[in-house]
């Protein structure tokens, strides 16, 4: 201040610089919001300000107006009397370049026109404006990006060579360097188009975090199967292949309650888990998966039958190709799985060297023919153990989605783990809803719908029998089967009622007494040694080559010996009933729906409105299509028949 009285006391003010008297128009308002402008563009604008502050100080106590104020600003400006610290803004406010480089000059002009603009507009009119105007949009562009835009990923270079047969004559191509920098002038959005799919490209955009501290545990449970990335021995054979696993996760508290493994995800699979699941920590509410065979079918899905309506839960699946969405269970399928599967020598991911794979693999292979098994493979057992086990470290290992916790041992701050956040929910007084041993038996029973017939059942590999489903003959009922004992079955009403447990071939009774059929076999087997024996003895007459084979003397039979003989032989074989004509129109008595079936195939025409819609009922079965087409019963014609109107039939 004293500097600039000073200068005020010691020149007169026709030494100032006056400015002129014409109206400047006031600066227009910067449309760019604060939060998009550049620092450049924040440094100027703040220093401006800092220089108007300064004309505003100079008004306040030296009682001058606002263009004598503006004029010593400028005058200590350009002979340097300012502070220090406003000297050194000054070639900032000037913005001559971005970096603030510039002379240390102001004119009163420029100054005037930064307080006119602040008076208009506040310090948002103090904002510079972009120095440089953006550039027009190359001619060449669009066709560039037509060619990048493919799904085969061609590089730049390679578009740029096929660039000029796209372009106008009176058109050059853009060397590498240019079309690179307008390329990355792009968003990655922009670029990706028509090189990436619909799904690909959802891992470029936004997403929405689904929050799960609302939830109590079994609220929802989220599942999927995941192909594991090591081999083992096939229980079966023996030789090396890949389970597939599949864990039952509560969102809660990212509990892995439930899991399983099997030679592939069917539906078996999938409902081990979820018994495992369900006896851990009890019934769920949601069910949340993908839409995996093994999730969705008539045995998990059926509305009468399916285990998710007997669970009395809902079963909400994900939008296909949305793998995103169900980032809860996709992720311990890294953690657990995949972290799983590295610590086992036949790990066989991506990942793994491959030099050392291909060196494994001949090392088992020889193991296996060497040996009948390898060292390196681990048996199902072992891997069904070493399994469990990880699963138990992955519910005892802190988890970064859940709350912290003072560590009793370290004293230091850290996640929780599933185990420990289940048990904080216990102590608050959670308890699950827990199924006793009888329940748990019968509701983790598949049930398939099927028609009685006679006492009979049929599933695909056999039939059942109780008396007491003759009287439900023709009804529709529940039939329940254990997946590893095939011996029984428990048959329902649709209502649920247990009627019976049906026997396997509980009505097959052997078509002759075990006494006679053994006397037949014994006899046929002396009939075929006899023959044997002649036929070695005449093999070795053969190979001695001597003379005739067998000298047989000519027997000269009387007719009445022949007669004879025809008589005792006759008696022997027992009478052969004449074959009774059928009328074409006559139907047959069925043995089982195969016959019915193929029978209806080679007679449309008798087909009855019972027959059309029971037909209709098992041809939505896909047991029955598969029994159908193994034997080799056109499914086109039986579905013909249903389709047939009932009055065509009639005057048919």
């Amino acid at each position: 201040m004293r500097a600039i009285l000073e200068i005020e006391d010691g020149v007169t003010s026709s030494a100032l610089p006056v400015p002129t008297t014409r109206a400047a128009t006031p600066a227009p308002a910067v449309a760019t919001e604060p939060a998009r402008l550049a620092d450049w563009q924040r440094r100027t604008r703040d220093a401006r300000a800092a220089v108007l502050a300064e004309v505003d100080r100079l008004q306040l106590l030296g009682g001058t107006s606002t263009t004598r104020a503006v004029a010593l600003v400028a005058q200590g400006a350009r002979i340097g009397q300012l502070s220090s610290a406003l000297l050194s803004l000054v070639p900032v406010a000037n913005a001559r370049s971005r970096k603030g480089e510039g002379n240390r000059t102001l004119s009163v002009e420029t100054v005037l026109r930064w307080y006119r603009a602040r008076a208009a507009h506040g310090i948002a009119g103090l904002v510079p404006k972009e120095s440089k105007p953006a550039a027009p949009v190359p001619v060449w562009l669009a066709p560039l990006l037509k060619l990048w835009r493919q799904p085969q990923h061609p590089s730049l270079l390679a578009c740029l060579e096929e660039l000029p047969k796209h372009l106008p004559p009176d058109i050059t191509a853009p060397t590498e360097t240019t079309a690179r920098r307008w390329m990355n002038k792009m968003s990655i959005q922009e670029r990706s188009k028509g090189r990436l799919g619909q799904r690909a490209m959802l891992a470029l955009k936004a997403f929405i975090r689904r929050d799960t501290s609302m939830l109590e545990p079994m609220d929802i449970v989220v599942s999927d199967g995941h192909t594991f990335r090591a081999r083992c021995a096939h229980p079966i054979h023996g030789k090396p292949f890949q389970p597939e696993v599949m864990a039952v996760m509560d969102a809660a508290t990212r509990y892995v309650c439930g899991w399983s493994a099997g030679l592939s995800e069917s539906t078996h699979v999938v409902m081990d888990g979820l018994r495992h699941g369900v006896s851990n920590l009890g019934l769920f509410a949601i069910m949340y998966t993908d839409r995996g065979s093994g999730f969705v079918n008539e045995v998990t899905g059926d509305e009468l039958t399916g285990f998710y309506a007997r669970l009395h839960c809902i079963h909400e699946k994900a939008q296909a190709g949305r793998a995103q969405a169900r980032g809860l269970i996709e992720r311990p399928n890294q953690s657990l799985w995949r972290r799983s599967a590295k610590k086992q020598v036949s790990y066989v991911a991506r990942d793994m060297d491959r030099e050392a794979a291909r060196r494994i693999d001949k090392l088992t292979t020889d193991d296996i023919k060497r040996a009948g098994r390898s060292d390196l493979l681990p048996s199902w057992q072992e891997l069904l153990t070493f399994l469990r086990a990880e699963v138990d470290a992955y519910n005892n290992r802190p988890h970064s989605k859940l709350p912290k916790i003072r560590d009793p041992q370290t004293l230091e701050m850290r996640h929780m783990s599933p185990a420990e956040c289940l048990q904080s929910w216990r102590d608050k007084g959670w308890q699950p809803m827990m199924l006793d041993a009888a329940e748990m038996d019968d509701l983790f029973r598949p049930y398939e719908r099927r028609a009685t017939r006679r006492g009979e059942v049929q599933l695909p590999w056999g039939r059942y029998y109780h008396q007491q489903l003759v009287q439900h003959h023709g009804d529709t009922v529940l039939v329940g089967y254990d997946i590893h004992d095939g011996d029984r079955v428990w048959v329902r009403s649709v209502e649920g009622r247990l009627l019976c447990v049906a026997q396997r071939d509980g009505n097959v009774q052997p078509y002759m007494p075990a006494t006679k059929v053994e006397h037949a076999r014994n006899v046929r087997a002396k009939g075929r040694a006899r023959i044997a024996h002649d036929r070695l003895r005449e093999i070795e007459l053969e190979r001695a080559g001597a003379g005739p084979l067998i000298d047989v003397a000519p027997v000269q039979l009387t007719p009445d010996q022949i007669e004879a003989a025809d008589a005792m032989y006759a008696a022997l074989e027992p009478p052969v009933p004449a074959a009774q004509p059928v009328a074409a129109d006559v139907r047959p008595n069925f043995a089982d729906d195969t016959s019915w079936a193929r029978w209806l195939a080679a007679h449309p025409d008798g087909a009855t409105d019972d027959d059309r819609k029971y037909l209709a009922e098992q041809l939505r079965r896909n047991p029955f299509r598969m029994l159908m087409a193994a034997e080799d019963v056109s499914l086109d014609a039986l579905a013909a028949i249903v389709r047939k109107p009932k009055a065509e039939n009639s005057h048919a």
